[in-house]
């Protein structure tokens, strides 16, 4: 088993499935400590409107339906299983197996077409996910406590906070205050969107 999935026909799609483990293990670890990363692409789901996920491609990909680190690790999963399959069955029925060049681009547009589909019924079963990834905006005022680091003006810290939804999320804060700091476990309060990450004031 260990060598059909370290064949170098099968490297790339191998790399993809490893990168999934890796994820899941470092958001078990996270998710003991009370965080996470998948949360983290709440930040990364919206951006303006002449940015790349306001194109009908992206659009028609699902890919502003949940949080991008969902999405990326969903296609991630799909692309490494279309190709592991596709060696598969050319290898069985044509005793052949496709060059990278042709197998890595089928197995992509295979993942796709189908992470589209699948997000889209994810974004359907847990719609507080689907709202957090296109209305974050409307967090601000939210109160949310630092969970891991230090913050301070242009350098982040992870923040928790729970919406009306009482669906937890997971940004990255730092002081609207330029001589600000926010030591873990303090409460602020949201108060400006930037692209990657929140300004806050301290909750009083």
């Amino acid at each position: 088993m260990t060598d059909v999935l370290l064949s170098p026909a099968n490297f790339w799609f191998s790399i993809a499935l490893i990168a999934v483990f890796f994820v899941f293990i470092l958001e078990l670890i996270s998710t003991i400590f009370g965080a996470s990363f998948l949360g983290l692409g709440d930040d990364f789901a919206e951006v303006d409107g002449e940015g790349f996920l306001s194109t009908s491609l992206a659009n028609w990909l699902n890919i502003n339906k949940v949080p991008f680190l969902i999405y990326l690790v969903v296609l991630l999963t799909l692309f490494g299983l279309a190709g592991l399959m596709l060696n598969g069955l050319t290898a069985s029925i044509f005793s052949i197996i496709l060059p990278a060049a042709i197998a890595v681009p089928l197995a992509l547009i295979t993942g796709l077409l189908v992470t589209a589909k699948t997000v889209k019924i994810i974004a359907s079963v847990l719609p507080s996910v689907e709202s957090s990834a296109v209305n974050s905006e409307d967090f601000i005022g939210s109160v949310a406590e630092i969970t891991i680091g230090k913050a301070s003006r242009g350098n982040p810290a992870e923040a928790k906070f729970t919406d009306h939804y009482s669906q937890p999320h997971f940004v990255l804060v730092e002081p609207f205050e330029d001589e600000e700091l926010f030591a873990q476990g303090e409460r602020v309060i949201l108060v400006q969107k930037n692209q990657h990450s929140w300004l806050a004031t301290r909750y009083l």
